[in-house]
């Protein structure tokens, strides 16, 4: 009999219970220890002397969150013995009586309507009892409602302010967690009032610190506005005067203004700003801050580490960035996750459509054909198993024999079949039909194969252009306030009236200006006046972006502004046709691209006349669609080698020579596809850029030689067609660097017309071919 091993029984997950048992435990002591700490300071925070309604509120909103808490309600208690002429049995009574209630109607946490009602009733109850026992005042039923009133208010503000100090790990934090938080703060300087340790004084040392960090975090605007708040919080103890509510605001507002030197700054304005009030109020007499105070204060703000305050930072702005998420950036980013769907459908189409041309590439093997001809010709004869059955691979073997005599000049009496079939006439014609539809099938099927690699590179390329698109739309825009102020100050100080101006970085690190001003009406006060002054302004050459203005209907000009390019391009060209009555098969383009790039494009049409003219404007104006659609560089020369090849059953090819120049660095991109050499002329040192590539629209892959250069000022880049370079003989490209070496001119028109007239003079006015030359010189923009 097989025995059969019987495991003991053990509960599953009980040790992980248990650990997890124990850190809740272990979080629930520390938490009580701080939140009785926090309710011992609390607990002593009074107002109109003998009032303590915050510490009764925070008791309330710790149980409500969680019943145990109550034990940290010992540190509240404690925190109001320590007070004198306060009656902290009342409190207690309070105390029990809100533990009792809540336990009673069992209260959760989301019920806090119902805690701050419970509060309210607890807290007047024992009030009216105590005002009884001591004699009925009106003034005292007065009181007792107020301090009910502000505790049960008060349940709000400390049950946010608890749950965001009880949960952990929190990044990002709602407007009414923050508010709560700071006003936490204020009653807890509150409750600091005559705590005094040697020669400091707690609350004004917590109130200073904490303006001093606002300042850091919020400047001008946060350190004036806390300031004021704390010390408002302070003359509610009717201990200080309103006269600190001045001081402390003054001090933040100071402060916050020095906020660009750094800490040190801002310990130097909040000492600036309490000599001067000091000096206002009482001339010196009597230092209105406790000297030890500010400096005890000042030398932990300098001791915190600077990535505490800027996690602290990161985290006030972030909240603030996050109520500030208005109507246009929600939208901006639903247009751009739908882009980004966009694009990825376009992608997968694109890859679809190459699936499915793989599939077109298996098309039918030749052994079909010969089947086919079988089926026609030999089935119904008599020797038809003999030779295919019987001698299959010699009939076979002379099939092919027979189908390269067809293709090639052999003589078919030779064929092996010529005297061994006896139907040869009728396989002799059924094969040569057979065989050329069989061929035309094949020139459609490759027909086919190209439009659809089209259409898959064409989805391919949108799909690029979307994703593009939404990157522009979601790129973080950096807006420069101060700039904005700084530029409109300064062209008012020249005269110039301006609307508005907006400054932004769009991320590139490129700083874009927009004006907007009263229209001049064709007075060219943007060349002669504003372009000017904002580039004394930046310290930097500074150019419109569109050469025509935009002119609203309430005749409000808008002129956009950019940094100008380091280089500047001219081109010139010289163009010459093999025959006077006929059109030049050569075409060219030259112009400049978004971003500060520079394009220059070449194109010889096979051939010449009005054919090869066809070919390569075809070639240049696509090129220029693409280009400026924002399609990739390597699947526009792509895509126009397989558009080529469509256009028409013969060969038709041209050769493409491209130039991208980025006006910015003078870095150069030369892209060539069996174009003649490019030769860039720097003094008298002459570089030779050749291709050893085949021209566009031949093969069904292209491959584009691309070459990088730096390009310095007063250098000549010089594209020319190989009818020019046929003109200096067989050494063409040494014979042209030597003659471009001794060439010594500034226009580059002028340069192209020379090299022209020495073409026309070495093939004694008789070009063989269309000849055209295009040069560009570059130089660097002096401001």
């Amino acid at each position: 009999m097989q025995s059969t091993e019987i495991l003991p029984y053990s509960r599953i997950g009980r040790k992980e219970n248990n650990e997890k048992i124990q850190k809740d435990n272990i979080k629930f002591a520390i938490n009580s220890i701080i939140f009785a700490l926090i309710g011992f300071v609390i607990g002593r925070a009074q107002i109109m002397d003998n009032l303590l309604p915050f510490g009764v509120a925070y008791f309330a909103a710790l149980i409500m969150l969680r019943r145990k808490y109550f034990i940290s309600g010992i540190g509240i208690y404690l925190g109001t013995l320590t007070l004198s002429g306060v009656n902290s049995t009342k409190y207690l009574f309070v105390f029990i009586l809100i533990l009792l209630f809540e336990s009673l109607f069992k209260v959760k946490s989301k019920n806090i309507f119902k805690v701050s009602l419970i509060t309210f009733l607890c807290l007047l109850t024992v009030d009216i009892i105590y005002s009884k026992a001591y004699g009925f005042l009106l003034f005292d039923i007065m009181t007792a409602i107020y301090e009910s009133i502000i505790a049960m208010l008060m349940i709000f503000i400390f049950n946010q302010a608890i749950s965001l100090l009880s949960s952990s790990n929190r990044k990002v934090i709602s407007n009414e967690e923050l508010i709560s938080l700071c006003i936490l703060l204020g009653i807890l300087i509150l409750g600091l009032n005559n705590i005094k340790v040697w020669k400091f004084t707690l609350n004004s040392t917590v109130g200073i610190l904490i303006i001093l960090m606002s300042s850091y975090i919020g400047g001008v605007g946060t350190g004036a506005s806390v300031g004021t708040t704390i010390g408002l919080i302070g003359s509610l103890s009717l201990i200080n005067t309103p006269t600190s509510v001045g001081l402390y605001g003054f001090a933040g507002l100071l402060s916050g203004s020095m906020k660009k030197l750094s800490r040190i700054g801002i310990v130097l304005g909040f000492l600036v700003a309490t000599v001067i009030m000091t000096f206002y109020m009482n001339a010196y007499s009597n230092m209105l801050i406790n000297p030890y105070d500010l400096a005890l204060s000042s030398a932990l703000f300098l001791a915190v580490r600077k990535k505490h305050l800027d996690k602290l930072l990161f985290i006030v702005k972030g909240n603030k960035d996050l109520s500030q998420r208005n109507y246009s950036v929600k939208l901006k980013e639903v247009v751009t996750d739908k882009l980004k769907e966009y694009s990825e459908v376009f992608d997968e189409l694109g890859k679809s459509f190459k699936k499915a041309n793989e599939k077109i590439l298996d098309h039918k093997d030749i052994s079909y054909l010969f089947e086919e001809i079988a089926n026609k010709t030999c089935t119904d004869c008599a020797m038809y198993k003999t030779c295919w059955d019987k001698d299959f691979y010699f009939t076979y073997k002379s099939m092919f024999d027979l189908v390269e005599n067809l293709e090639g000049a052999g003589n078919i009496e030779n064929n092996k079949l010529y005297k061994r079939c006896i139907r040869f006439p009728e396989l002799l014609n059924c094969t040569k039909h057979n065989l050329q539809l069989y061929k035309i099938n094949m020139q459609w099927r490759e027909r086919l194969k190209d439009a659809k690699n089209i259409v898959s590179n064409q989805l391919k390329g949108i799909s690029a252009v979307i994703s593009n698109m939404a990157d522009d739309i979601s790129m973080n825009i950096t807006f420069k306030d101060e700039l904005e102020q700084y530029l409109m100050v300064e062209l008012d100080k020249r005269g110039i009236s301006v609307d508005d101006v907006i400054v932004y970085d769009s991320g590139d690190g490129n700083v874009v200006i927009k004006i907007y001003k009263k229209a001049c009406y064709a007075a060219k006060e943007c060349e002669r006046k504003v372009i000017p002054a904002v580039s004394e302004i930046m310290g930097e050459k500074y150019e419109r972006k569109n050469t025509l203005c935009s002119i609203n209907n309430k005749g409000r000009c808008g002129l956009t502004l950019t940094k100008a390019e380091s280089y500047q391009v001219s081109t010139g060209i010289s163009k010459v046709s093999k025959s006077a009555n006929k059109i030049s098969g050569d075409t060219y383009s030259f112009m400049e691209l978004e971003g500060g790039k520079y394009m220059a494009a070449l194109s010889d049409g096979m051939g010449f006349g009005y054919r090869a003219a066809s070919e390569s404007s075809t070639t240049i104006s696509l090129l220029e669609r693409f280009i400026e659609a924002g399609f990739d560089k390597g699947l526009v020369v792509q895509t126009l080698n397989s558009i080529l090849a469509l256009r028409s059953a013969e060969e038709m090819f041209s050769t493409v020579d491209i130039s991208f120049i980025d006006l910015f660095t003078g870095d150069a991109e030369f892209i060539k596809i069996g174009a003649s050499a490019t030769f860039i002329k720097s003094g008298r040192d002459i570089d030779v850029i050749e291709s050893s590539s085949l021209p566009i629209g031949i093969l069904e892959d292209v491959d584009a030689d691309i070459h990088d250069r730096k390009l310095k000022d007063g250098d000549f880049v010089i594209l020319a067609t190989d009818g020019v370079l046929d003109c200096f003989g067989d050494d063409k490209e040494n014979n042209m660097s030597r003659f471009l070496k001794d060439l010594d001119m500034r226009n580059p028109q002028d340069m192209a017309e020379v090299i022209m007239k020495k073409c026309l003079d070495l093939c004694g006015n008789a070009p063989k071919d269309d000849m055209t030359v295009l040069v560009i010189k570059i130089w660097k923009r002096h401001v």
